[in-house]
């Protein structure tokens, strides 16, 4: 049995895993991006440090010379047959298959804003839309950065510390409220915009102006801002590349991980670059039942919240804190009885 995994992110890896573990299964990888799987959570760190490129596969290289699928990284994807079971190439090969596994296509839809096909226009998903924009930004002025996960709040910092104007465009008054509560929401955005970062909150892009490229934005207020650069976090995969509208009950649509809205509790996760120290690991929003402690020091903007549930830490989240990250972690992770002990232990 013939299994053509299709994607480029390390989302492929535990596919292939899966699939491999039967030892009747052959596996063929088709990158789409022409490159080998990559985390794409480290893509806002490559426009500040050239060394982050190299880091990007270390994941997949390991993996790869563990299980050896076959590997097609220097095709272009062009179209898929469903109903004839082959991929077709931009130069005319056909790759067949028994079953096929979709994990991304290498072609992202953007939020449907008028004005999001003008040039200075970038998602923050793909490697070679960071390449392009690290370009572009070397005559860029002022970004725009719609932000409404982790992936575009460090996209707007990382823009940041290349000393440009940036400004964040969210469509609620605190910051990523899928992740965060009100409270923490509100003082991330007090935070940026202690570091220059100016936040739009409540708005909404509706609209982005120029000719061929981009001149403004017009927010949903009515409000224009001079912007040369917008820079999207939101982004969906492109199946239209199939050539039927649904896959075989043999094939899988497996869209990876960071296409999709967050799940909790949350893995552990470090933000914000060097701009700002940000820390996340289980429920950042207070469970149902659960319990919630906080600090803050206002001069410091140093700020600690963590979510119990009853006798254990549920999740936590830290602002400017690094020396309580790894103690944190270890007590979610190791499920210590913490009743009692809360105060002590933020």
């Amino acid at each position: 049995m013939k299994t053509l995994v299709v994607g480029n992110s390390l989302d492929v890896l535990p596919v292939i895993e899966k699939i491999l573990s039967d030892k009747d299964q052959e596996v063929v990888l088709f990158t789409t991006e022409g490159v080998l799987p990559y985390d794409r959570t480290l893509l806002p760190y490559v426009l500040n440090d050239p060394h982050v490129e190299a880091h990007l596969f270390k994941s997949a290289e390991i993996f790869l010379t563990s299980y050896k699928p076959k590997v097609i990284t220097q095709e272009n994807l062009s179209r898929i047959s469903v109903k004839r079971k082959y991929l077709t190439t931009e130069k005319k090969i056909q790759i067949d298959y028994d079953k096929l596994v979709i994990v991304d296509t290498g072609h992202l839809i953007l939020p449907p804003i008028k004005g999001h096909q003008r040039a200075g226009v970038f998602d923050c998903w793909q490697l070679s839309s960071m390449k392009a924009l690290k370009k572009h930004l070397v005559f860029s002025d002022h970004v725009a950065v719609v932000v409404s996960n982790i992936q575009g709040l460090n996209m707007a910092c990382a823009i940041a510390k290349l000393k440009k104007e940036v400004m964040i465009v969210s469509p609620t008054a605190g910051l990523l409220p899928e992740i965060f509560d009100d409270e923490t929401g509100l003082l991330l955005k007090q935070i940026l915009e202690g570091k220059g970062i100016r936040v739009f909150g409540e708005s909404c892009l509706e609209e982005i102006l120029g000719d061929a490229e981009t001149k403004a934005i017009r927010l949903k207020s009515g409000k224009i801002i001079a912007c040369d650069t917008v820079v999207f976090d939101e982004a969906k995969v492109d199946i239209r590349i199939l050539s039927e509208p649904t896959l075989t009950d043999s094939d899988t649509l497996a869209i990876e991980a960071n296409f999709r809205p967050p799940v909790f509790p949350l893995a552990p996760a470090r933000f914000g670059l060097d701009l700002f120290d940000g820390f996340y690991a289980g429920w950042t929003k207070l469970p149902e039942g659960g319990r919630e402690y906080l600090k803050f020091d206002g001069p410091q903007n140093i700020y600690k919240k963590i979510y119990a549930q009853g006798d254990h830490l549920a999740g936590c989240v830290l602002f400017n804190a690094p020396d309580d990250q790894e103690r944190l972690l270890g007590v979610l992770q190791r499920q210590d009885n913490i009743n009692g002990h809360e105060e002590e232990i933020i």
